[in-house]
């Protein structure tokens, strides 16, 4: 009778202890970081568009290139956060990972106009000029801060797994909470960002909302990341 029982009680036991475990802050943090990141990832995105517009139009050639590289961007960083968060299963790492993407947000609007102008002079000459121009530029200007943003999904999947052991559950939810965050990020540039603060400001209250999470989750989770890295040693 122990050898049937034994299992299913521990089952019952982890289950119990999943579903009773209050939600703590790093919980909820790292819930609300994994929403904002989904939502910085569509605001650069739509914000990308109105600041190549005044050097490369708003055709279909200048939208495809923001699309199919940011796409490709994050599909780079689903796959560097999973190799990261493997290696380096802890929040704080996390954090460091947003806190980055979020100045390179911020240094989008500074270094823009510069960048812009050489790539569309670069390409002035070829009949399809804008479309190597608005790629060009948008490798420079939204590869590295998209490509971090990408980690982040998977990165938070791992730790969450981590902690509450339900992976199908906890990876469904966060992937929801993500793409909730996409569409403010999509709706929120358009309807208000945009029309009122302009492009910079937009990337700029991008990049600093971002910046605020990952610097109270860095303050937060360092002291706890450090006795981890104590003990391990």
């Amino acid at each position: 009778m122990a050898t049937t029982t034994g299992p299913l009680e521990k089952q019952a036991a982890t289950e119990s202890i999943e579903t009773t475990q209050p939600a703590s802050f790093q919980g909820w943090l790292l819930l609300l970081l994994v929403f904002l990141a989904g939502a910085a990832s569509l605001s650069v995105e739509m914000a990308a568009s109105r600041l190549l517009s005044p050097y490369f139009g708003d055709s279909l050639f200048v939208w495809a290139s923001i699309i199919g590289l940011i796409l490709l961007y994050l599909t780079v960083g689903y796959y560097v956060g999973g190799l990261l968060s493997d290696r380096y299963p802890r929040p704080v790492y996390l954090y460091y990972i947003t806190g980055a993407a979020s100045l390179l947000i911020l240094l989008i609007p500074l270094i823009a106009g510069p960048v812009l102008s050489w790539a569309q002079l670069t390409f002035a000459s070829y009949d399809v000029g804008v479309l190597y121009g608005s790629l060009l530029a948008v490798v420079v200007l939204f590869a590295l801060p998209t490509i971090l943003l990408g980690c982040v999904s998977p990165y938070s999947i791992r730790i969450r797994i981590q902690q509450v052991g339900r992976a199908g559950r906890v990876s469904g939810l966060l992937y929801a909470i993500s793409t909730a965050g996409s569409i403010l990020g999509t709706f929120l540039p358009v309807l208000v960002l945009l029309p009122y603060l302009g492009v910079k400001l937009t990337f700029l209250s991008t990049g600093l909302v971002l910046l605020l999470i990952s610097v109270v989750g860095v303050l937060s989770t360092s002291k706890q990341a450090g006795q981890d890295m104590q003990q391990g040693i």
